[in-house]
């Protein structure tokens, strides 16, 4: 194992200069990318499977460079947060440095298929919500179910929630996978496809797990890139699929009234898709 002193701080400053730069050329590839998604956008030029499947691969590209831009940045905060208690002749900053490849404060989750950070330029409000039962949704509340499309990926993921015992957590439809309990939500196409799982990272740094059961259409007139707008101009990222009787008589699960294990005041502050169950 090497040995550090304080004079050896040096180091720091290089790694925190090399990491700037990386984080430079990384921005710059996302320029040329965002270029080209934009171009493809054209369905007057590019349509058809092949301009879709491209236009998906940019977008998958786009999710990996926000993650790899998170991450170094991480890095670069660590390491000056580091150099500074080094350089004051704290040692015990030498093995941290030597243990930062197995720190899990910088990576995505190895088996993640990929990482979406949700810009701080999204105005968030909070989370909106569908009524769900063994019937299909209630829409408004009502006591009359709308059935699910029958062949369609909801419907897949409803009957694995029905015979999954149709579950609820806190008044939101939960169903067990792999031994944890995942809550089944809606949300915009950027986030996942119906039926994959995701981890939810909240700016509070929580973390709770999701099926996504719905999709917000991209023809509805509140839909947006990350999700439900409102007409306020804010945005609810999720949409919770939660017990009829329940919403009737707490509202919103923003509110206090749902004994919620995560902070329902934060914001959400990026997911990670580990792919569908279906």
């Amino acid at each position: 194992m090497n040995e550090y002193n304080v004079s050896d701080y040096g180091i720091f400053t290089n790694a925190i200069s090399t990491t700037q730069k990386l984080n430079t050329s990384i921005e710059a590839g996302k320029a040329i990318a965002d270029e080209c998604k934009a171009k493809l956008a054209d369905a007057s030029i590019f349509m058809g499977p092949a301009a879709d499947s491209t236009q998906e691969g940019f977008t998958q590209v786009d999710a990996k460079v926000s993650t790899m831009t998170t991450n170094f940045n991480k890095i670069g905060d660590y390491l000056k947060q580091t150099s500074s208690t080094y350089q004051s002749g704290d040692q015990s900053a030498s093995q941290s440095v030597l243990e930062v490849g197995n720190t899990s404060t910088v990576t995505e989750p190895t088996n993640a298929k990929y990482h979406l950070d949700i810009p701080n330029s999204v105005n968030q409000a909070g989370y909106t919500v569908t009524c769900y039962g063994p019937d299909g949704w209630h829409l408004g509340g009502k006591e009359q179910a709308t059935r699910i499309a029958k062949g369609s990926k909801q419907e897949k993921v409803h009957k694995e929630w029905v015979a999954n015992g149709a579950k609820y957590k806190n008044g939101i439809a939960v169903m067990n996978i792999n031994g944890q309990d995942h809550y089944l939500i809606a949300t915009s196409q950027a986030l996942g496809n119906v039926g994959d799982t995701i981890n939810v990272n909240f700016k509070n740094g929580q973390t709770i797990p999701c099926l996504i059961a719905d999709a917000k259409s991209s023809h509805d007139s509140n839909y947006t890139k990350y999700g439900h707008a409102r007409k306020d101009g804010s945005i609810n990222v999720l949409e919770f699929e939660v017990d009829r009787l329940k919403y009737k008589s707490s509202g919103n699960p923003s509110t206090e009234k749902w004994g919620l294990e995560w902070d329902s005041k934060s914001d959400v502050a990026s997911i990670d898709n580990f792919g569908s169950i279906l």
